[in-house]
């Protein structure tokens, strides 16, 4: 434990002191306290400093290994998402570019068929119509040839004679014609 330069040191002091080459006064004093007081502490404190800063310098470590492992797991994360969203923007444009097609081409479908069904209504009703007017052009036609025709025929004038005379003449204004036709409708 007694290490050689402590010996040689105190060697070498001692024939300094006899020889009258070191004089003590106070600023010697002090000046051999605190080199003693640095050899001491270098000697047996050194152990335990190397401890404690070894200590602070593992902590300190660790500390920075946990901060570095931490930004690397958010870096890491933040990479990860942003390659499962790779070339999202584009894919959403294409989604959209599809929808607003299917949307245009509804439209005009859904446009088509309204033009369609209006159409097909308009048919029916044009239909109905015609129809309507087939009947009562039918009915109109027998009344006509029963009313009309048969007497001519049939010569039977004679009891159709009041179709023909003066009070439907009186009404001024208005044809005959059309008043033996309204006679005739229902």
């Amino acid at each position: 434990m007694f290490d050689i330069s402590f010996a040689v040191f105190l060697f070498v002091f001692s024939a300094l002191c006899l020889i009258e080459f070191i004089v003590f006064n106070e600023e010697i004093l002090l000046a051999l306290c605190f080199f003693s007081f640095v050899f001491f502490c270098f000697n047996s404190l050194s152990d335990s400093v190397y401890d404690s800063f070894s200590a602070r310098a593992s902590k300190f470590e660790s500390d920075l290994l946990l901060s570095y492992s931490s930004s690397k797991q958010t870096l890491v994360s933040s990479f990860e998402g942003f390659l499962q969203f790779r070339g999202f923007n584009s894919k959403f444009q294409v989604l959209l570019s599809c929808f607003l097609g299917f949307l245009s081409h509804a439209k005009n479908f859904s446009l088509a068929n309204s033009v369609a069904t209006f159409t097909s209504f308009s048919f029916d009703k044009l239909s109905d119509l015609i129809l309507a007017e087939s009947k009562l052009l039918d009915s109109f036609q027998k009344t006509c040839i029963s009313v009309l025709l048969y007497p001519l025929i049939f010569k039977t004038v004679k009891s159709q004679a009041s179709l023909f005379s003066s009070p439907f003449l009186v009404t001024p204004g208005v044809k005959r014609s059309s008043i033996i036709l309204k006679s005739f409708s229902y």
